[in-house]
C-alpha cells in the first residue's frame, strides 16, 4: 500500500480519538482495506450508503486536504472537557459553524477554530 494512503487513515484515526465506536468501526476497515492495497478512507468514500456519519465527514475532509479538528480535539484547544467545550464554548451564537454535526460528533475547519481561539482566548465564559 502506498505510504500516502496510510497516511491518510492514521489522520482519520487521529480524528477519532475520543469517539470509541466509530475509532474501532474504522480500525476493522482498516484491517479489512489494506491488505487488499486500499486505504480505508478510499473505502469509505466509495461506499454512498456512509454519507452521513463523522468517519464519512472526516474522511470527505481529509482527503480534500482541509485541516480539521473533532470537538475532541476543539475542547483540548480551549482546555476543558468536551462536553463543556459543546455545552458552553460550541454553542456560542458567534462560534463557527461546524462542517459536520451529528449529536456531540461535529467537526470543524481548523483554521475557523484557531481564529476564534486567538480572538476569545480559552475556557469557558467567563
Amino acid at each position: 500500500m502506498a505510504e500516502g494512503m496510510l497516511d491518510e487513515d492514521l489522520q482519520v484515526l487521529g480524528h477519532l480519538r475520543g469517539y470509541p465506536d466509530d475509532l474501532h468501526h474504522f480500525s476493522n476497515m482498516i484491517k479489512q482495506a489494506n491488505p487488499r492495497g486500499m486505504s480505508a478512507l478510499r473505502l469509505v468514500l466509495s461506499r454512498p450508503a456512509a454519507t452521513d456519519s463523522l468517519i464519512a465527514a472526516i474522511c470527505r475532509q481529509v482527503a480534500d486536504g482541509v485541516p480539521i479538528v473533532s470537538a475532541v480535539e476543539a475542547a483540548e484547544r480551549f482546555s476543558v472537557p468536551p462536553r463543556q467545550f459543546l455545552d458552553e464554548i460550541a454553542a456560542r451564537p458567534d462560534f463557527p459553524a461546524p462542517v459536520f454535526a451529528a449529536g456531540h460528533r461535529r467537526i470543524w475547519r481548523a483554521t475557523e477554530i484557531q481564529a476564534y481561539l486567538a480572538a476569545h482566548g480559552t475556557g469557558a465564559p467567563g
